[in-house]
């Protein structure tokens, strides 16, 4: 077996690497399931899902990703002064203040309403020029504009600098194999696209799937689209497992801190949530909800040490977790443990371990705090 004690860890409490290899799998496993002629749009926002937005987005861009989105001009800026000089579409409504920002760092924004529009055109003026895509809604009824409010855009565009690229919208029930919504939700967004182009507003980009349409069904891949947890390495939904061979992207490790010995019927942790069932062994992980291993995985996760699955036991305190190493053999302070991710078979899966959290992976990947470094793995060659 091999050496698996964390010496890469130092004194650091957790480490998450960052496998840019797997990142490149997954986008051309991306761009085999789209095919040819559909752009694609990576979503590095909240810090690229906690995977390191600088580092993952040049990485992307050099496997040829043709657009970047972001949550925010704030995060935008973050790229722009690293030197990626991609397209950058923001997703959130802009303020007039970062508008001008927004046309400063050669962004492209979202435009998802009657009321932004009206703010956007008395900041832009007709000598400055600022791509939008237009955000329609189709189902989500979060933002976006109805087809109803479409007919009165043209005159709220004319004599401003706002010039639409595209027009987009999001499934519903993406995350739902075949569900009906989305062919009705497609077909909504192309015809509100086709009275667009009577209306004199011509439309070069139509984007709708994200992960989940991506493997959903090919109808909703349209000329672009945004993909987020999908190049991390998570499926949306069980269902689409037979559709692509995706790998994580990050994994998170940490060290045994020390390792204890209880007898049968001992409590272990606040409120003795677990007590041993036999005399077990136990090692104590110097890690937890502090730093985002989720306090719900509390006697419901699990973690990978010496090739052997340990679960976690008692309540995850905030900066440390307990786990039953009784049946992983001579496990001693120092060993590496896998909070999830890995190559190895059978390693811990974050959208599993989020969905015993009684979460989303997405959550469990943003929440991996400041206090865990990332280390990235660079491809080979």
């Amino acid at each position: 077996m091999a050496d698996r004690t964390a010496k890469g860890l130092g004194n650091r409490r957790a480490v998450a690497r960052i496998d840019l290899a797997a990142l490149s799998h997954n986008t051309a496993e991306i761009r085999r399931i789209t095919g040819p002629g559909v752009q694609l749009c990576a979503v590095v926002k909240a810090d690229a899902y906690g995977h390191g937005a600088v580092p993952v987005a040049r990485h992307l861009v050099r496997c040829g990703v043709e657009v970047l989105a972001v949550a925010s001009v704030e995060e935008a800026s973050e790229l722009r002064d690293a030197g990626i000089p991609s397209k950058i579409l923001v997703f959130g409504d802009l303020t007039a203040a970062e508008t001008s920002e927004a046309i400063r760092l050669g962004l492209t924004a979202t435009l998802g309403s009657v009321d932004a529009a009206r703010t956007l055109r008395e900041v832009v003026d007709k000598d400055q020029r600022l791509p939008v895509h237009l955000k329609i809604d189709t189902g989500m009824r979060r933002i976006g504009f109805s087809p109803a409010e479409l007919a009165g855009l043209p005159k709220l565009l004319d004599g401003s600098g706002l010039v639409v690229a595209g027009a987009y919208s999001h499934l519903a029930h993406g995350d739902s194999p075949g569900h009906e919504s989305h062919e009705a939700q497609k077909v909504e967004l192309l015809a509100a696209c086709e009275n667009l182009s009577r209306l004199g507003i011509p439309l070069p980009m139509r984007h709708l799937a994200g992960s989940a349409g991506l493997f959903a069904e090919n109808g909703t891949h349209l000329d672009m689209v945004r993909t987020g947890i999908a190049l991390y390495g998570g499926l949306p939904h069980p269902g689409y497992a037979s559709r692509a061979s995706l790998k994580p992207v990050m994994e998170v490790i940490t060290r045994v801190a020390q390792v204890r010995k209880v007898t049968a019927g001992d409590g272990i942790g606040y409120g003795h949530t677990w007590r041993a069932p036999r005399d077990s062994r136990i090692a104590v992980l110097p890690i937890g909800y502090g730093q985002g291993y989720l306090r719900s995985l509390s006697n419901r996760g699990y973690t990978m040490i010496r090739g052997r699955l340990a679960p976690v036991v008692g309540t995850i305190s905030m900066d440390q977790t307990m786990i039953d190493v009784t049946a992983a053999g001579s496990v001693k302070p120092g060993d590496e443990v896998t909070l999830w991710g890995g190559t190895e078979e059978g390693a811990p899966d974050v959208m599993e371990l989020a969905e015993r959290a009684g979460t989303i992976g997405y959550e469990l990947l943003t929440r991996v705090g400041n206090t865990v470094p990332r280390t990235y793995i660079e491809p080979f060659g």
